[in-house]
């Protein structure tokens, strides 16, 4: 009982004092929107576990030396509880007794009380602490597995057990995994789906042996329930209560009943989930024109489309390259939000970006005069490139790289975006195609290709067939490098096309 008591009041002591600096503790990171930043917090946790490790050894020793003691002090070995007058008439006893208690105990107590073996460890678990994600990027993280889920239209119950788009992970969701991700989904009124998930945590649940453990660890039973009863009643009837509680009971793999009326798939959903028509049969050839470089060195040319205009580049950026330009601390890469003239209403997060402003690097330039060979075009001496890495869900909403200048004539000066190059620096297993909904086109991200589109038709108007999206990340990791370019540095060198 002892032991447990230590351990109760040294594991509080811990939790309320990380909670209490942690308010305190300002956190402007959001590791959710890039993989990469992602793999920091990863080392963080390592860290964490390496310290709470070697708390968890000093506390164990402090627990060695108290059995040691308890050992020593064993009442059964005198006699048992209840025969107090029996030990103490022993003068031995009696003797041992009044020394321990009067000599012993408080060292004991000291000795308890004493944090220098643990205080360091504690101290700098408090700084890791103050360092994990916050509210908003818990709540990002939420978003991202949501958009997994929906945009993919995969089951809930898949997706539990670590089956994502015909994948198995080597991982599963716990009941409390299970059960956050019900609370947001419910929270969203998505009350089929949060059905589902409390479902799953219940499924789930398993009781720890430790009590400790189980307090503010393990979801209770009852309120799983009762949320499952509360998801199918905001949708359905009290009428038909008896049928949601039997739903509760049958295997969580079952999908549920709509039982409001399924939403139809948008062109973006049906796009990231494989649905578009199969694409017509162009033509893959090496481009040796465009430049009187290509012609000592050509480049191989897939033509993806022709209404857009959509060619995809292969073997055009290099490992060397790749690795070079990946090669980013997280606090040289800033928050990548939508931009309010392609993507109008409230900006959101996207991903981690880092923007080279025409700093005259030479793998910069080099880049920039591969993309001149490419398209034909002058590109200039603007060497300003944007490095992007996407992070768990990470997805890019409908958009278009034009501004069309009739609808923010202040824009006029600067001119619209006539070309986009995309280089894929990664390969993506699952997830984050480039679509183009209008014109029924998905692209799979590969390393090393770069896919390049005009924007604007012959005459500079818009052409909508270009809106594009970035379906949600799933596995892997998105690295992309973009670079537009404007339409009045060319307009006495590009050629019209059909």
């Amino acid at each position: 009982m002892l032991i447990r008591t230590l351990v109760s009041v040294l594991l509080n002591f811990l939790i309320i004092v990380a909670s209490e600096e942690s308010k305190d503790s300002p956190k402007d990171i959001i590791y959710s929107i890039s993989i990469r930043a992602l793999s920091d917090l990863r080392e963080i946790e390592n860290s964490y576990m390496e310290h709470l490790t070697n708390f968890a050894s000093s506390l164990q020793h402090k627990v060695e030396v108290l059995k040691v003691f308890i050992d020593s002090v064993s009442y059964e070995s005198f006699g048992g509880k209840g025969d107090r007058i029996r030990y103490v008439s022993n003068p031995l006893n009696f003797f041992r007794l009044v020394r321990r208690t009067h000599e012993d105990w408080p060292k004991l107590i000291t000795f308890i009380r004493d944090q220098k073996s643990v205080n360091v460890h504690i101290e700098e678990m408090h700084k890791l602490v103050n360092r994990t994600p916050n509210s908003e990027d818990m709540q990002e993280a939420l978003l991202g597995m949501a958009r997994i889920e929906h945009f993919y239209d995969l089951k809930s119950s898949d997706m539990a057990n670590g089956l994502v788009a015909d994948q198995q992970l080597q991982t599963q969701m716990s009941s409390p995994d299970c059960l956050v991700l019900a609370d947001y989904l419910y929270s969203q009124s998505e009350f089929r789906r949060a059905a589902q998930w409390y479902r799953l945590a219940l499924n789930a649940l398993s009781e720890p042996q430790n009590n400790i453990f189980r307090q503010f660890h393990v979801p209770q039973r009852e309120k799983l329930r009762k949320m499952f009863i509360m998801s199918r009643l905001q949708e359905g009837s009290v009428d038909h209560l008896s049928e949601y509680m039997k739903e509760l009971s049958q295997d969580p793999g079952l999908p549920l009943v709509h039982l409001k009326a399924k939403p139809t798939a948008t062109a973006v959903e049906r796009g990231c989930r494989g649905k578009f028509p199969p694409g017509p049969q162009l033509v893959c050839r090496y481009n040796s024109t465009s430049t009187p470089f290509m012609r000592y060195a050509p480049l191989k040319e897939e033509e993806i489309s022709r209404n857009p205009l959509i060619w995809l580049y292969h073997d055009v950026i290099y490992d060397s390259e790749i690795a070079q330009l990946k090669n980013l601390t997280r606090n040289e890469m800033i928050q990548g939000i939508t931009d309010n003239y392609t993507t109008p209403g409230t900006a959101s997060r996207l991903f981690h970006l880092k923007a080279t402003d025409d700093d005259d690097g030479k793998l910069d330039k080099a880049l920039v005069n591969r993309m001149a060979d490419i398209s034909g075009l002058d590109v200039g001496n603007t060497t300003s490139l944007a490095r992007i890495n996407y992070g768990l869900g990470g997805y890019f909403p409908e958009h278009s790289d034009y501004t069309d200048l009739k609808l923010h004539p202040e824009l006029i000066e600067e001119g619209d975006r006539l070309i986009t190059f995309l280089f894929y620096m990664t390969d993506v297993p699952v997830g984050g195609a480039t679509i183009f909904p209008e014109a029924e086109i998905a692209i799979q991200p590969k390393k090393g290709s770069a896919l390049f589109w005009y924007n604007l038709h012959n005459n500079c108007e818009p052409n909508p067939l270009t809106r594009h999206a970035v379906c949600p990340m799933t596995v892997g990791s998105r690295w992309v490098l973009v670079k537009s370019m404007l339409n009045y540095d060319h307009m006495f060198r590009k050629p019209c096309y059909k």
